[in-house]
């Protein structure tokens, strides 16, 4: 009898450095089609030319930038899962390899080579999913509508923004705590979330990488003055943030990234096997999981038993 043959998944690397180059070919030959190449403008006639379905890419190249890179193959080969491979605190390169690449994760080197192996397969294993149906191009060709949107942030003004961006097409609701964000998350459904991660009961982030592991529907849009590689690393590869915008607000950049972020809803929406791309890796941290099974459990108790103005401390 004869087998079908397997088709390997097919990746792209681009780096600079031929020898990180080898290195990386060694560690994934033999799962996958490898295709490598050091030049940013090379890749991108290569992803025309084949279906890649995991692009790594390192950030400080002479001829073209990683984000450069990665934002070009977005828009070239949007079903192709991308990933930015850097060796230096780049905060800039974070926040672009977030709001114009879009990545699917963000590796520090030295990387692990169990690390980086299962993060490819993650990846490859979501782009292959991908590829069995019919996703429509991105950007969608219009926004969702009649959505809720959720600003989460002490300061009015930036919730006055919002809603005068919004209008009257969509509901936007304002809090400034976490205890009484999460009891609207567990009331009703939100499509956005735009939130700081500074707020009155304390920093957000947890709470973040934990809405995306109970409510992968939800995009974020963080607004805030807080930045920090380290941070927006871990946000992009365990909470799969959709905007992360610098404060002191931006009117024209948040109008934006509204609209970016509602196009993408209704693609979820639309083909709900996408929500595959926004599998989070889970925390490793003794402390961050701890405190993510609380507020799991407290928003099991808020959706069961309805909800009360207590602290997220006391909640929790």
């Amino acid at each position: 009898m004869n087998h079908p043959i397997k088709v390997k998944p097919r990746i792209l690397l681009v780096d600079d450095e031929e020898r990180i180059l080898r290195t990386l070919t060694m560690l994934l030959k033999m799962q996958y089609q490898v295709f490598s190449t050091t030049d940013g403008n090379e890749a991108l006639k290569i992803l025309k030319k084949e279906k890649i379905h995991v692009l790594i890419s390192d950030q400080r190249m002479p001829l073209m930038v990683g984000t450069e890179l990665l934002r070009q193959a977005k828009n070239l080969s949007p079903q192709t899962m991308r990933i930015l491979l850097t060796g230096y605190a780049d905060v800039d390169a974070a926040l672009d390899s977030v709001n114009e690449g879009e990545i699917f994760r963000y590796i520090n080197k030295p990387w692990g080579p169990k690390e980086l192996r299962d993060t490819v397969a993650d990846a490859a294993g979501i782009a292959m999913k991908l590829e069995t149906v019919s996703v429509p191009s991105f950007p969608a060709p219009a926004p969702a509508r009649g959505v809720t949107c959720l600003v989460l942030d002490e300061d009015v003004l930036v919730y006055e923004a919002v809603k005068e961006i919004l209008g009257e097409t969509h509901q936007v609701l304002w809090r400034t705590t976490m205890a009484s964000a999460l009891a609207v998350m567990a009331s009703q459904t939100i499509a956005v979330l735009v939130t700081e991660l500074q707020v009155g009961d304390g920093d957000t982030t947890v709470m973040l990488k934990t809405l995306k592991q109970e409510y992968p529907d939800v995009l974020t849009i963080i607004n805030t003055s807080f930045k920090d590689t380290v941070r927006v690393s871990q946000l992009i590869n365990q909470a799969q943030v959709f905007r992360y915008l610098p404060k002191p607000l931006r009117k024209g950049l948040l109008a934006k990234s509204l609209e970016s972020t509602l196009m993408r809803y209704k693609q979820l929406q639309d083909v709900p096997v996408l929500k595959e791309a926004t599998k989070v890796e889970v925390s490793s941290d003794v402390q961050e999981k701890a405190m993510s099974t609380k507020i799991m459990d407290y928003l099991s108790r808020l959706r069961a038993k309805g909800f009360g103005g207590s602290s997220i401390a006391q909640a929790v």
